[in-house]
């Protein structure tokens, strides 16, 4: 006969066994994959003395920069400075990066970036980024055919895009760069799941940093998916460039569907170093407003129009 003790044990392991955060660790450091007696929840919470909301001791973008910053020690991605570093005091089996190389998707304050395509690198102030630290922002091309040029006072941090706890999927699965199914304020109803790397890799591969043709691979096209989201009409099957869709002002439209083209063939994530001049640095906003100079970078890879040239040689 089993006694209440056993039976109490038996429901216990039974419930942890069952438990998806217990599992194999899919998210890097503190983010995920959580034991029992986890220490991970003392490094962003403090259970009576948190300085902003859900407990935390600093607010975001801060708190995620104590680890990702320019001059942090938790983490090897500075994705301020975009570059993959060695300071985390691990060393990752198998590795999960080239040292010293730019991140994938570039960087927030600085890029380490061959955007004039000569072959070597310099680190570079950024031109254009996704705001992270919660300025109001235009989200260009959201919303249904005809609303518009965006949604208007959009402000993003590192959270409306990323899930610090990981398993951000639907379901609770994990996800490529702990993205978020639906990303914070995009409106879309149904979520992308971005498939999880088997194993981490977060630098580009070419030597020089030319991150032109870097490749995602078969996650590519489910990456333009997830950013359509709220880039809604910036989303496009092939022939949509000779197929009016009724919009006003995103009427013709470069594919983004597939694996060989999609929204990552030609921009990067974070933020770009890459400079306009000529007809490049005079191409009005969508709403119709002046730009000019290199704030028109819009988180290109390579300067001006050369993101173009390159795919189309003539």
């Amino acid at each position: 006969m089993l006694t209440r003790r056993t039976v109490m044990l038996f429901l216990l392991l039974a419930a942890l066994a069952l438990y998806p955060s217990l599992g194999v660790r899919a998210d890097n450091g503190p983010h995920g994959g959580y034991t029992a007696t986890t220490d991970a929840c003392a490094g962003c919470h403090r259970a009576h003395s948190g300085i902003a909301a859900r407990l935390l001791t600093n607010p975001a973008p801060g708190l995620c920069m104590t680890c990702h910053g320019s001059t942090a020690a938790g983490a090897d991605t500075n994705v301020e400075d975009g570059v993959y570093t060695n300071r985390d005091g691990l060393t990752e089996s198998p590795a999960e990066g080239f040292l010293n190389r730019g991140l994938k998707g570039g960087g927030f304050l600085n890029t380490l970036m061959d955007t004039d395509w000569d072959g070597a690198a310099a680190s570079q102030p950024v031109t254009s980024t996704h705001t992270m630290d919660g300025t109001l922002g235009t989200m260009w091309g959201n919303g249904a055919i005809g609303s518009g040029a965006g949604q208007l006072n959009v402000a993003l941090t590192c959270t409306s895009c990323h899930d610090p706890h990981g398993r951000a999927g639907t379901g609770g699965t994990p996800t490529y760069r702990l993205l978020r199914a639906i990303p914070t304020d995009s409106g879309a109803a149904v979520g992308v799941n971005v498939t999880d790397e088997p194993a981490k890799w977060y630098t580009v591969q070419s030597a020089f940093d030319g991150y032109f043709g870097e490749s995602y691979g078969f996650i590519a096209s489910q990456l333009s998916d997830w950013c359509a989201q709220c880039h809604t009409r910036h989303a496009a099957a092939t022939g949509s460039g000779s197929t009016d869709s009724g919009d006003p002002i995103f009427t013709y439209r470069h594919t983004t569907t597939g694996f060989s083209v999609g929204c990552m063939s030609c921009h990067v994530a974070h933020g770009t170093s890459a400079t306009m001049s000529g007809l490049a640095q005079n191409v009005a906003w969508p709403d119709g407003t002046t730009a000019s100079g290199s704030e028109r970078s819009s988180l290109l890879r390579v300067d001006n129009r050369g993101v173009c040239e390159l795919c189309h040689l003539k």
